[in-house]
């Protein structure tokens, strides 16, 4: 987990935190995307159990250098930073996705017709391909936005005590969202890429554009 979110943008970050001294020393923003990474992908959704995750969870204590990471700086940093965190859980499935790290294979397991991904059905036009990658981005930033308002009802009144705070497990739908995202971008791409011309296509519409001007001349 370190050694990936070392290797992504985090400049959308940065760029919200002062450089001129002023002010309180805050958290490195890697520190805390790994910490949100490493606590989501293991069901730990609110700030509150986040919190306890970093006095209990032998990995959080890596991430976070053997600090404990109060509650209310975890919510108010995916508050602010909830776009650019959207991106980065898209870009971290697709390298999962190339990695070999998720397996999105499908098994019948008899000969009984049913739909696939392969079915005539499925294949996908880029209207319809710009429907699916609107509909995910709304659902995304719709999670994002539950999510954010959850930590905010923690964070506001003591509603829940630390025992009793309710479990959230958003997580499978987000991934599944952000894998079809990944998908039907990259199969867009494609087509936009089938519809340009080839580079032979291109020599032979030059070269009769040559030959109207030699004979012009």
């Amino acid at each position: 987990m370190l050694e990936v979110v070392e290797g992504l943008d985090l400049s959308a970050f940065e760029g919200g935190y002062r450089a001129d001294g002023q002010g309180g020393a805050g958290y490195p923003p890697v520190v805390l995307v790994t910490l949100l990474f490493y606590c989501y992908s293991k069901g730990i959704r609110s700030s509150r159990g986040i919190e306890r995750a970093c006095w209990d969870d032998l990995g959080c204590r890596i991430i976070t250098a053997n600090r404990a990471v109060d509650h209310s700086t975890v919510a108010r940093f995916v508050q602010r930073h909830r776009d650019a965190l959207t991106q980065l859980f898209v870009q971290v499935l697709a390298l999962c996705g190339s990695r070999g790290l998720v397996d999105l294979s499908a098994v019948a397991v008899d000969g009984s017709p049913m739909d696939a991904n392969a079915s005539r059905d499925s294949n996908k036009q880029l209207h319809r391909l710009e429907a699916v990658i609107a509909r995910c981005e709304d659902e995304i930033s719709a999670l994002m936005d539950d999510a954010c308002d959850h930590a905010r009802l923690v964070e506001t009144g003591d509603i829940w005590d630390a025992g009793s705070e309710p479990q959230r497990d958003d997580w499978p739908k987000l991934s599944r969202l952000c894998d079809l995202l990944a998908r039907a971008r990259k199969a867009r791409d494609r087509l936009y890429e089938r519809a340009l011309p080839s580079a032979k296509e291109i020599r032979i519409k030059v070269e009769a554009a040559e030959r109207i001007v030699a004979r012009a001349e």
